[in-house]
């Protein structure tokens, strides 16, 4: 479900639009230490930041308690054996890290053209509000 059109409010600026980028690459890279920063300090300037801010925070924050997810379970099947925690804790980890990432590059491809691009609510929790 992608809405790729132009924000209402005008052409983004290079400056939004490099920030709005550099969040995403930071989520890839650092999980949600980069977009939240962004989107603290720099969301104020304009609603395209603050919308592609908030989508990088909302990714990377869902990552992370997937991460923590995936982490009790394994702990959980640790209990049983350790190849049973990796058979099943590992590939659903790499499942959930490859689906977080197709979504993040999508978002820096929009971004970086200036466009808006809504991440699936399947796959991302809304915790901090864009617009």
């Amino acid at each position: 479900m992608t809405n790729e059109t132009a924000l209402p409010d005008g052409p983004a600026r290079d400056r939004d639009i490099s920030s709005a980028t550099f969040g995403y690459l930071g989520a890839i890279v650092l999980g949600p230490v980069i977009p939240v920063a962004v989107y603290a300090f720099r969301s104020r300037r304009s609603p395209f930041l603050r919308y592609h801010a908030a989508a990088a925070v909302n990714l990377s924050l869902t990552a992370a308690l997937y991460a923590v997810c995936c982490a009790i379970l394994a702990g959980l099947l640790l209990l049983d054996s350790v190849t049973v925690a990796l058979l099943v804790a590992l590939p659903v980890a790499v499942a959930i890290w490859a689906c977080m990432l197709r979504y993040l590059i999508r978002g820096v491809g929009a971004a970086s053209r200036g466009e808006e691009y809504q991440v699936p609510d399947w796959i991302c929790a809304r915790i901090v509000g864009g617009s």
